[in-house]
């Protein structure tokens, strides 16, 4: 799996018995995991890119949109665009990096503590942490 993004009331909508969930994906973590919101705004994130060989990193957008580039070690890029009310969920390992297009986007994330890596590929350096 490269990746999976869906709209969460279009899963829900898509429920026919009450009783039994939707299982949508399957989530691997192997140490620690952090539960967390964060508001990204467009400076910063041009040429950011990140990856998490620690496991596998859901991200919920709460508002705003923007486009997730996700880059397999063998494959082509995979693009995802998401916005309010959408999860994306990346599988471990994978490096992505978002192109905003709203000024500020609001994220609720849960993604590994360790094995994380981050880097730019900006021309100026510039990174957002």
């Amino acid at each position: 799996m490269a990746g999976l993004s869906f709209s969460i009331s279009a899963e829900l909508a898509a429920i026919s018995d009450p009783h039994f969930p939707r299982l949508l994906g399957d989530y691997t973590v192997h140490r620690d995991a952090m539960l967390g919101v964060i508001r990204i705004g467009t400076e910063g994130t041009e040429g950011f890119w990140e990856r998490h060989d620690g496991g596998d990193e859901l991200l919920v957008v709460i508002s705003g949109r923007m486009t997730m580039t996700l880059r397999p070690a063998n494959g082509p890029d995979q693009l995802h665009d998401i916005g309010p009310g959408d999860a994306l969920l990346i599988p471990r390992g994978i490096a992505h990096s978002a192109r905003l297009h709203t000024p500020e986007i609001h994220l609720l994330f849960v993604t590994p503590r360790d094995g994380n890596e981050a880097w730019t590929e900006h021309p100026e350096g510039k990174r957002r942490h």
